[in-house]
C-alpha cells in the first residue's frame, strides 16, 4: 500500500533498481498502477534467457506481460527436462510475444524438437529474424520446413548439420545466413555446392573450435 502514495515518476525511479524476479513479486499483486510501472520496466529485460536447471518462478500472467516486451529469448532446456515443463513457460511467453510482434531471435537448445514446440512457435514465427536450433534434435523435418515458409523475415538460420537436408531451395533463396553445427562424427552435407548454388548466401559451419565461413 504504501508504494501507491509515490507518483508514476517516483516510481520509475525506484523500479529502475529493481531485478526482474524483484519486479515480478510485486506485479498483479498490488495496483494496477503499480503494474503500469512495472512493465515500463520490462524493456530492460527484452534479452531473456534462462535454464530449465533454475525455470523463472512467474506465474501464467507474469510471463505473458514478460513476453510482450521481449526482443529475444534463449532457453536451455536440457534432454532430461519433460517437454510439459519447458511448455507450460514458453507458451504464455510466446502468447504475449505474438500480442506485441517485438520477437526478433529465438534459441532452443539441448531439446528434442517436437510438434509441441512448433505448434507455439508459429504464431510468432513471422516476427523472426533469427531462429537458432542448433542444438536440438529435430523430430520432424516437414514440420520444421513448414515453421521456415512462415518466418518470412528471417535473416539467420542456425541447425545441426544433419538437418540440412530438409531445408528446401525456396528458404535458402532468401536466406542472407546460415550457420551450421557440425556434429563430431557425422558427416557434412555439400557446402561448397549449397554455396554455388546460393552465392549470398552467407554459411558459417562450426566444428569444436573452428569456423569455416563460405560465401560473402
Amino acid at each position: 500500500p504504501s508504494l501507491l502514495i509515490l507518483n508514476g515518476d517516483c516510481l520509475d525511479n525506484v523500479f529502475q533498481y529493481f531485478t526482474l524476479d524483484e519486479l515480478m513479486i510485486i506485479l498483479g499483486k498490488v495496483h494496477p498502477f503499480i503494474d503500469d510501472a512495472i512493465q515500463r520496466q520490462l524493456h530492460r529485460f527484452r534479452d531473456f534467457e534462462f535454464s530449465m536447471r533454475f525455470p523463472p518462478q512467474y506465474n501464467i500472467d507474469q510471463l505473458q506481460t514478460l513476453g510482450e516486451h521481449l526482443r529475444s529469448l534463449n532457453v536451455n532446456v536440457g534432454y532430461s527436462t519433460r517437454s510439459e515443463d519447458v511448455l507450460k513457460l514458453l507458451c504464455p511467453l510466446l502468447v504475449g510475444a505474438e500480442c506485441s510482434g517485438r520477437l526478433q531471435a529465438l534459441k532452443i537448445q539441448h531439446t528434442n524438437f517436437t510438434g509441441n514446440y512448433v505448434a507455439i512457435i508459429r504464431p510468432v514465427v513471422s516476427t523472426l529474424r533469427e531462429l537458432d536450433l542448433s542444438r536440438c534434435d529435430i523430430e520432424d523435418h516437414s514440420q520444421l520446413m513448414t515453421l521456415l515458409h512462415s518466418a518470412v523475415k528471417l535473416e539467420t538460420l542456425a541447425l545441426y548439420n544433419k538437418d540440412m537436408d530438409c531445408v528446401d531451395e525456396s528458404v535458402l533463396n532468401r536466406l542472407p545466413s546460415l550457420k551450421i553445427n557440425w556434429l563430431v562424427g557425422t558427416t557434412l552435407f555439400n557446402v561448397s555446392e549449397v554455396s554455388r548454388r546460393h552465392p549470398l548466401l552467407h554459411i558459417k559451419v562450426y566444428q569444436s573450435d573452428n569456423v569455416d565461413v563460405y560465401g560473402p
